[in-house]
């Protein structure tokens, strides 16, 4: 089974659950409305470059309003990730883990979205996906569209900018790292899916990850159990040598956690 193949079989039972609790709770209530998450938005915004529009769900901390603060901003990658992105925010405010941030989760929606994502989250073309390489495209748009709009709109920190990703999501947040390591302060890729275009990443690490134009944190992460495990572990094996002045890195291998299941271990060890 393909990536793609397998990545569409975990989100289709993921739909698929969700809508069994969703009959279960109408059935229990004898009139139902929608859920809503406080502190949060919904905006749309059409990348003139890609010409494709994106639903930007956002977090704002609970005292947005009233504070007057700037706040951090962190991009997160894939829709479905958004509500326990929020989730896991305001538990490590709670336990003191961490600062509020401001939270932009880049959503394809819900039409075409593995197809859309294969496209925006890989650097190059091949025969492995038909509809890859448009990463280039969609870095710039981050860096001259969505960041820019995002600035405008909130009170935000531009010193202060994270990205995560997950699998080909993470394969982005490494490549947006070598490209452009100014853009992003902060990056948090969990089984990144390094394995691309036979490790094209990893091969480019060396050229790209010398010296920095600017300091970076970088929380990279797999589970011993995956896919991706062993292009991840090369990867790190790469910074242990270049030791790349600017770049303060962590890698975590979790026992015991595969592909999807690292997400709900390595996110909270990431924010």
């Amino acid at each position: 089974m393909t990536r793609a193949a397998y990545d569409r079989k975990i989100v289709t039972a993921t739909r698929i659950l969700f809508l069994l609790l969703a009959a279960v709770v109408s059935r229990a209530q004898t009139s139902g409305s929608a859920v809503t998450l406080a502190d949060t938005q919904q905006r749309t915004l059409t990348s003139a470059k890609i010409g494709q529009q994106y639903e930007l769900l956002v977090s704002l901390s609970e005292d947005y309003a009233k504070s007057g603060q700037s706040y951090p901003v962190l991009y997160v990658l894939d829709g479905w990730h958004f509500p326990l992105m929020e989730f896991i925010q305001q538990n490590n405010i709670d336990s003191k883990r961490m600062r509020p941030v401001i939270i932009v989760n880049v959503s394809h929606g819900d039409t075409d979205y593995m197809s859309l994502r294969a496209r925006d989250f890989t650097p190059t073309r091949t025969r492995r996906e038909a509809n890859s390489g448009g990463a280039p495209a969609f870095l710039d748009f981050f860096e001259h569209e969505l960041i820019p709009f995002v600035d405008r709109t909130w009170r935000t920190v531009p010193a202060d900018r994270g990205l995560l990703g997950h699998s080909c999501g993470g394969l982005f947040a490494i490549y947006a790292l070598e490209q452009r390591p100014a853009l992003f302060q902060r990056i948090v890729a969990a089984s990144p899916s390094l394995d691309w275009d036979g490790g094209l990443l990893l091969i480019a690490a060396r050229d790209r990850l010398r010296g920095l134009s600017a300091p970076v944190r970088l929380d990279l992460s797999v589970g011993d159990d995956g896919d991706n495990t062993d292009s991840t572990r090369a990867f790190a094996k790469i910074l242990d040598q270049l030791k790349p002045p600017g770049l303060d890195y962590r890698f975590t291998v979790y026992r015991g956690e595969n592909h999807n299941s690292v997400r709900l271990v390595s996110f909270p060890a990431g924010l």
